[in-house]
């Protein structure tokens, strides 16, 4: 049965080594029945959805059409995306950009199984909420920086009781394995 798994992580590559993190996580995510779900954007999701070429992959922008999408994300090639949703013209905030993207965020992440955090800012923390909130499993990628490297703190902090819903894993591979172990169980 296909996993249906968001990947959730900054709109920004800080490092090359982030990146080649981004490539394998990518590649280990190849080897197994899942479908990629992104937030449409640059950075280090579009990293890991690229280098994962041989899955189909939806994208949920936070623009009305796929114009928009092109002014908002020019250096991507979003032909890597099987399936574009946007938000709908009829969405009270659809022009206002950073409503939007919570908008996209609460969609991505009640559409996929679990979640895997690599670095991230703002964004990606509400989209951890989110999962959080739906019970759904998240796999985070130690030492990717940013929210990765601080969500398990901030969640022992505020909700010791959500910590089981966390895989901390700073290897690629094995974190893809034990992120869709815990799915399927």
């Amino acid at each position: 049965m296909e996993v249906r798994i968001g990947i959730f992580g900054s709109s920004e590559i800080e490092s090359s080594e982030v990146l080649t993190q981004a490539v394998h996580l990518g590649q280990a995510l190849n080897e197994h029945d899942v479908l990629l779900m992104t937030g449409a954007c640059s950075g280090l999701p579009y990293a890991v959805a690229a280098a994962a070429s041989e899955k189909q992959k939806w994208g949920f922008s936070p623009v009305r059409n796929y114009e928009e999408q092109l002014q908002l994300t020019p250096d991507d090639d979003i032909s890597i995306y099987d399936k574009m949703i946007f938000v709908p013209e009829t969405f009270p905030f659809a022009k206002i950009l950073s409503v939007s993207k919570k908008y996209r965020n609460v969609l991505s992440t009640a559409s996929c199984d679990g979640g895997i955090v690599i670095g991230g800012k703002w964004g990606t923390l509400n989209e951890v909420t989110n999962l959080i909130d739906m019970g759904k499993p998240i796999g985070v990628l130690v030492g990717s920086g940013g929210i990765a490297d601080e969500v398990s703190a901030l969640v022992e902090r505020l909700d010791p009781d959500s910590l089981e819903l966390l895989i901390l894993e700073r290897d690629p591979k094995k974190l893809v394995t034990k992120l869709l172990g815990e799915i399927n169980s």
